[in-house]
């Protein structure tokens, strides 16, 4: 407990000796109070958090601290002599991010090792007894914006939105397009189709959560499970523009290392993008060189193994509560129809296929 309560008054030490910015803003219905040295920070936390509006009902509050030093050896928060790394990841930028204990499971720490061009260090702090998270960085020319909303602040909120029932989950998530109630996960390795199919869906008329990345959590009614959305962006490779004709505008958008353009779900369709929606439907796509595509029903055990691997496959060996997760899984299970949607390569056929399925089409 020392350590914990020593680490908490050595960041409020060092943000009271800086001019601190604050604003409140909503992930769902978990208040996100945040304090920053630089109004950039604030800016894009903004642009991040402001799609999700003030709840009427808030089951919970983060208090979330982000300060910036000339250099990472001024960092207040260092790691402990003392610790446990308990895994280490390459991020999609190239990034090694190392995950670390402290030995009495007090603290979690995030550290980012710097990378020219694309980050500079970065430290955060979770305290596990409370929703405290504290992020340490170097100066903001340091960094791409998009790796602090991506990887970082987005990163460390989802960790923390844990213990408020969220668990992260590696999926697209769609709402039919006559009713918000009736989702769909769409689940798949990189490369499966999930996000083309999903961003195909929402030009169709679909309400669109996600095309990568949701939150998983059980309702306090009745316990279905729900999908919610983690972030309002979308990216695509240039093979998926060319399916859409409406997608055209984001030929000319500049493209990561991996061909990926990014751009918010509302720019794919206006009034497409959704924050939450009740899972009917489980779909995992593959791309394949058959003909036509077409659907394969799956029974619950298939859907539930399905599911566990990609949980497994995706990196949740960080994760610090794999019990909850599957436990959600095992339910979502139970709860939604599966079908295995064989996606013919070239084809944009897809999203009338997900229309038929949510309108009860019956396959096999």
């Amino acid at each position: 407990m020392r350590n914990q309560t020593d680490t908490a008054f050595r960041a409020e030490t060092h943000a009271q000796n800086v001019r601190m910015l604050e604003k409140t803003f909503f992930f769902h219905d978990i208040a996100v109070h945040c304090r920053a040295s630089h109004p950039q920070i604030l800016a894009w936390l903004a642009e991040m958090l402001d799609p999700f509006p003030e709840s009427a009902q808030i089951r919970g509050e983060i208090r979330y601290t982000i300060i910036c030093y000339d250099e990472a050896a001024r960092f207040p928060i260092q790691l402990p002599a003392a610790r446990q790394r308990t895994d280490v990841i390459q991020l999609l930028t190239g990034t090694r991010l190392k995950y670390y204990r402290g030995v009495d499971s007090a603290l979690e720490y995030h550290s980012y090792v710097a990378l020219e061009a694309v980050n500079g260090a970065v430290m955060t702090v979770i305290e596990r007894d409370a929703p405290i998270v504290t992020t340490q960085l170097e100066r903001l020319e340091c960094y791409q914006p998009s790796f602090l909303r991506r990887y970082v602040f987005l990163l460390a909120l989802g960790h923390v939105m844990t213990r408020f029932g969220f668990e992260p989950f590696h999926a697209a998530a769609i709402t039919a397009p006559w009713d918000d109630r009736q989702g769909a996960l769409l689940v798949g390795a990189s490369g499966s189709g999930k996000s083309t199919l999903s961003v195909g869906c929402a030009i169709a008329g679909c309400g669109l959560l996600g095309d990568d990345l949701v939150m998983l959590r059980a309702g306090e009614q009745d316990n279905t499970i729900m999908a919610c959305a983690v972030s309002h962006e979308v990216a695509l490779r240039s093979s998926s523009l060319q399916l859409w004709d409406a997608l055209a505008f984001l030929a000319s958008a500049p493209a990561d290392g991996r061909d990926k353009r990014y751009c918010s779900i509302n720019a794919i369709r206006a009034g497409s993008a959704r924050l939450h929606a009740p899972i009917r439907l489980l779909i995992f796509p593959a791309l394949t060189g058959e003909e036509r595509s077409h659907v394969i029903p799956m029974s619950k055990a298939q859907a539930l193994q399905a599911l566990i691997e990609q949980a497994i496959g995706t990196g949740y060996r960080h994760h610090h509560t794999p019990e909850t997760l599957f436990a959600l899984l095992g339910q979502l299970a139970q709860q939604a129809a599966a079908y295995q949607m064989l996606i013919s390569r070239g084809a944009n056929d897809g999203p009338a296929i997900v229309k038929s399925l949510f309108a009860g089409e019956r396959y096999g």
